[in-house]
């Protein structure tokens, strides 16, 4: 095939060699395992190189292994090789980027229903980075078996191989059951979007909400996974708006058609199944407010370059050590680790927490003079800490 410097398909490959057609030379393929002598193409074809004149013991030397780690083989598109579950990742991030992009442009008459497609796109790649990750890079895990052709695999119309749908990627992925419920939202979101339309005020507001859940929840899985840091993205939506076209306080549902109504059920019985738990790194759906409030900067009118920030101690208290030992701390605690006892060693160990100030504070009853009575109150990202000692219930 070199000699004839033409490419060739896989079906070619295995007519030519000992090896079947079945999953075994497509691992091999998939791993790179012909090292600099086969190289697959940017059209999906393979290419032969530098085989001929070569001995069989120089060519068994090239092909091991050792040898390949330490030689690794540029494309011929001069990209270098990258494993599959990292080029999905790549994929799904900018996808990701790209349904941001879109909801935050100022006036775009079909954004929730192109955000919740690039975002489902983004989830879909994600999670088959995620597959091929767990199953040591083998592509062939994604594809759709064929059960007429034992081995074989389902091609799709222009004799690539189908993969496998994201309902089917987010079946096999390990996931908390609330993102599991929330993707699945998702994407009848997406579907109504693709298949119908998605035109109810209503509806585009929970869109809102479910994306945003869904967005916190694709960066934690991002860290988790692959140890992506996206905080050098500007990851964020912006449902900021002088003008509202509806009050969905006081917009009736039941003026909705029936396929609106029958999702928003739908959607509603997910969130009460999950109700929402200031603990976890998911939500069926979290609501963003938006308010205008009197700047607390404050700029000395006799002083030019002297600006100044005021901070309400007491309202910030309030709303970040929101937990008092007894009972909020201790009973979330029995319920979120199977290991967890009120022993000794437990006691050494939030005392030393407590000496963090990010994790305790004490209120005094007279918040002024720091007198009086004091009781002291925890801030929930305390158990992240709590997270390394004990076990987290399944």
């Amino acid at each position: 095939m070199e000699e004839e410097d033409r490419e060739f398909t896989d079906k070619e490959l295995a007519n030519a060699s000992s090896y079947p057609l079945g999953a075994s030379l497509r691992a091999k393929l998939n791993r790179n395992e012909f090292g600099e002598f086969i190289l697959k193409q940017a059209n999906g074809l393979y290419k032969a190189q530098h085989t001929l004149g070569i001995s069989l013991n120089e060519y068994a030397l090239k092909v091991s292994s050792k040898y390949r780690h330490a030689n690794p083989v540029s494309h011929s598109t001069g990209t270098s090789p990258s494993k599959p579950s990292d080029q999905l990742t790549d994929k799904s991030i900018q996808a990701a980027l790209a349904a941001i992009e879109i909801y935050n442009k100022p006036d775009f008459k079909y954004r929730e229903e192109t955000f919740s497609i690039l975002l489902i796109n983004a989830w879909e790649s994600l999670l088959k980075a995620r597959i091929l990750q767990n199953e040591l890079e083998h592509i062939e895990v994604l594809y759709i078996k064929d059960n007429k052709n034992p081995g074989g695999f389902i091609l799709s119309r222009s004799g690539n191989y189908r993969t496998i749908s994201i309902g089917d990627a987010i079946n096999k992925v390990e996931l908390d059951p609330t993102l599991k419920a929330n993707l699945f939202i998702l994407v009848e979101l997406r579907d109504n979007a693709i298949h119908f339309r998605n035109d109810s005020p209503v509806l585009n507001t929970k869109l809102l909400e479910i994306g945003t859940a869904s967005l916190h929840s694709y960066l934690e899985m991002c860290k988790d996974w692959f140890k992506r840091d996206l905080s050098k993205y500007n990851f964020f939506i912006m449902p900021m708006s002088f003008f509202h076209a509806h009050e969905v306080k006081s917009y009736s549902v039941n003026s909705e058609s029936i396929q609106t109504q029958n999702l928003l059920r739908y959607i509603g019985n997910k969130e009460k199944e999950h109700p929402h738990d200031p603990l976890s790194a998911h939500s069926i759906s979290l609501r963003l407010e938006t308010k205008f409030v009197k700047s607390k900067m404050l700029i000395d009118p006799n002083d030019p370059d002297a600006i100044s920030i005021t901070v309400d101690e007491e309202d910030a208290f309030k709303k970040t050590f929101i937990w008092e030992c007894r009972k909020d701390l201790l009973p979330r605690l029995s319920n979120r680790y199977s290991d967890f006892k009120q022993t000794p060693e437990f006691w050494n160990l939030l005392r030393q927490l407590k000496k963090n100030p990010k994790f305790c504070r004490v209120r005094y009853l007279n918040t002024k003079t720091k007198t009086g009575v004091k009781q002291e109150f925890y801030n929930p990202n305390i158990v992240q800490e709590l997270d390394k000692h004990y076990t987290k219930r399944q």
